[in-house]
């Protein structure tokens, strides 16, 4: 019986991708993004290396529910035919002498809150190796109400909207470009001094999809042509693969869970695949099932109104005296590990019930369907910076809902007025 159910996710994983791929003719796509994260969370769960809990028919109606509202949304919103030949048409042409002066602007303002960043720490513990040997309390700085004391608020942010532009400034260049990778070395920066690892995959996925995506499909990577081209996306593989291990192995996160199986154990010390990182990869299934236990008990979280969607700005409204705060991190369950992340369906359900969950899952695949098409029609970079934005909200569905992080939030906003600016300077020069 379990290796039919394992049989049935492995099945459904692949005939989402297979969706996404036909849909939109391409392997970098919203629905397949869903399949791969919702799909790969599912299996590895389903292995039972840690002795998780069985799901329950609510949650597991409620997982596959969600799973099927968000692709019937995304392929509302897709025409399938109209789109084909637009698919072939390269981004609007930009002018890349503004572009350039945005990336930089953003870069360097990205590097000066990470500088300051590292000032205060330099302070605090005398050295870079000082902070490197306390990276558990700086990790619980990161985690506290409080945050880091003396640390500017969401100046480093802008470097996220930097990695934005870097990748789309490396995907129209065909040779090295440091300043593309600039700003992920930033990135790489500031994930050391804070030991947190959501902001690297997050610049990740804005570099990757502005790297990729505006490359016309009739065009492609001539792999022999643009070998420069591909020792940049070498380049940011290895700092993003360097950044996730240092901080897993400096942070020194627990590689021992209560409730984990003999061939799990073994795992550690291998490297980037440990015990840890299946932990943060199969566990949200489980900690939502014990989330929807309390919810159904009537001894549920008690979160405001929209309290996770729109967690920063509560926490605006909540400095000046108007609502309650919203916590940086949600409750933790012991599953049997004790973990706190448990998917964005279970902030949409804190926040609106069964029914409004399903309706703003149905909105996430809606609007980046939409988006998606409009990109495709018009090529702007407004657009593309908003879909990047939408990516990280798929990809991270399957652990967190990414509106309820100030940083993202500052991301679009500065990576959109960029955008706009680099647009209307296009414009009015007549770039052809």
């Amino acid at each position: 019986m379990p290796e039919i159910v394992l049989l049935s996710y492995i099945a459904i994983t692949v005939l989402t991708v297979w969706v996404g791929l036909r849909a939109y003719g391409r392997w970098i796509n919203h629905v397949t993004i869903y399949g791969v994260v919702w799909g790969t969370q599912i299996i590895l769960f389903q292995l039972r290396f840690i002795n998780y809990p069985d799901l329950s028919v609510e949650t597991s109606a409620f997982i596959f529910g969600a799973w099927l509202v968000f692709v019937v949304a995304a392929l509302t919103f897709r025409r399938f035919y109209a789109a084909k030949e637009l698919n072939n048409r390269a981004i609007f042409p930009l002018d890349m002498g503004v572009t350039t002066i945005v990336l930089v602007l953003f870069t360097v303002i990205g590097a000066l809150g990470t500088y300051q960043h590292w000032t205060v720490l330099l302070k605090m513990f005398g050295s870079v190796k000082g902070a490197i040997v306390n990276a558990n309390l700086l990790y619980s700085f990161r985690r506290s109400e409080a945050g880091f004391p003396g640390m500017w608020p969401y100046v480093d942010s802008v470097s996220l909207a930097a990695d934005f532009l870097g990748g789309y400034y490396a995907g129209q260049r065909r040779k090295p470009i440091v300043l593309g990778v600039l700003p992920f070395v930033v990135e790489l920066a500031n994930a050391i001094a804070s030991f947190g690892r959501s902001r690297l995959i997050i610049g990740a996925i804005l570099w990757g999809t502005a790297f990729f995506l505006p490359q016309a499909k009739s065009i492609g990577i001539d792999w022999k042509t643009t070998r420069k081209r591909v020792l940049t996306l070498l380049s940011i593989v290895l700092i993003f693969v360097f950044g996730m291990e240092f901080v897993r192995t400096f942070r020194g996160v627990n590689e021992s869970f209560t409730g984990e199986k003999t061939s799990l154990s073994r795992l550690k010390g291998v490297g980037f695949v440990t015990p840890s990182i299946y932990l943060y990869l199969s566990s949200d299934v489980a900690v939502l099932n014990r989330f929807l236990d309390y919810e159904f008990a009537g001894d549920g979280e008690h979160t405001p109104v929209g309290g996770n969607t729109f967690a920063p700005f509560y926490r605006i409204f909540a400095k000046l005296g108007l609502t309650q705060t919203v916590l940086e991190y949600q409750k933790s369950y012991r599953v049997p590990a004790s973990t706190n992340t448990a998917s964005y369906l279970r902030e949409l359900y804190a926040d609106w019930g069964i029914g409004g969950a399903m309706f703003f899952v149905y909105l996430t695949g809606a609007l980046t369907s939409y988006v998606y098409e409009q990109y495709q029609r018009r090529k702007s970079l407004i657009l593309l910076a908003l879909l990047a934005h939408l990516n990280v909200v798929v990809f991270f569905s399957f652990a967190v809902q990414a509106t309820r992080w100030g940083y993202w939030v500052i991301s679009l906003a500065v990576s959109i007025v960029g955008a706009l600016a680099i647009e209307k300077y296009s414009k009015s020069v007549k770039v052809s």
